[in-house]
């Protein structure tokens, strides 16, 4: 069975919970290394949470069992903070970004990757966040400009 890629698995999240919460937009998708062992290879982050913004100020979360099989979506009747709503479809996979990242000389491993736009009092672009353990500082891709840096927004 091919691996299927971040974009694909994330399209597929979409489509399920569109199905059921026609007006959710998408606000972050965390990725994990189930095996809790670190890694530099994005193909290794084998499971997906997607949060989503619903009506009402409601969340729905659908969680990623398998290479791009769902669990059923979550209806949570309260908000999720702290993100903007991140226009889809992006123009860069995990990937690119994971290229991207090791190209601006950001080698470490890593334990998972966020996407997320993060809320702010200016309009920000989508970001891959990188984060391993405690002592590695964390490593944003803008998915727009392509721009890496370290540390926080």
């Amino acid at each position: 069975m091919d691996i299927l890629s971040f974009i694909e698995r994330v399209n597929i999240a979409i489509q399920i919970v569109k199905e059921g919460y026609p007006e959710a937009k998408l606000y972050e998708v965390g990725g994990v290394v189930k095996s809790n062992e670190p890694t530099t290879d994005p193909n290794k982050i084998d499971q997906l949470r997607v949060v989503f913004q619903n009506i009402d100020n409601s969340t729905v979360i659908i969680k990623e069992s398998d290479n791009g099989k769902f669990d059923r979506p979550v209806f949570i009747p309260e908000p999720w903070l702290e993100d903007s709503i991140i226009d889809w479809p992006i123009n860069m996979d995990l990937s690119k970004a994971n290229e991207l990242k090791e190209k601006a000389g950001y080698k470490n491993s890593y334990l998972s990757v966020t996407l997320r736009t993060p809320l702010d009092s200016v309009p920000r672009n989508p970001y891959f966040i990188f984060m391993g353990d405690v002592t590695v500082p964390s490593i944003f891709v803008n998915t727009i400009t392509g721009e890496v840096k370290v540390g926080s927004f």
